[in-house]
């Protein structure tokens, strides 16, 4: 489930990088038959830019889908599946603190 979400954000990132590319490769064309305005305009966009905002977009967008009040559910969840492992983590440090203090 989270893999296909996490394919999902990086084919929509490449796609949106793409478009990008292919504008910045058509924009030379497009300054010699568009007005002035409008060249000024497109003189200060960057590509590095551009990406990092495609980027912060589509993650917002990821984390606006989140349902937030399942989360503390699942952190508990996660725990409570867990606990054995944890009681012997923390049997273990309590022998190498009994070790290290001794």
């Amino acid at each position: 489930m989270i893999v296909r979400s996490i394919l999902s954000f990086f084919s929509v990132l490449a796609f949106g990088a793409m478009t990008v590319a292919a504008f910045f490769a058509v924009l030379p064309w497009f300054s010699g038959h568009v007005p002035e305005s409008v060249r000024s305009l497109t003189e200060g966009l960057e590509f590095n830019s551009l990406i990092i905002g495609l980027v912060l977009g589509l993650t917002l967008g990821a984390v606006g889908r989140c349902n937030w009040s399942d989360i503390p559910r699942r952190i508990v969840t996660w725990f409570l599946v867990r606990e054995q492992k944890f009681f012997y983590y923390a049997l273990i440090a309590v022998c190498g603190g009994v070790l290290f203090f001794y």
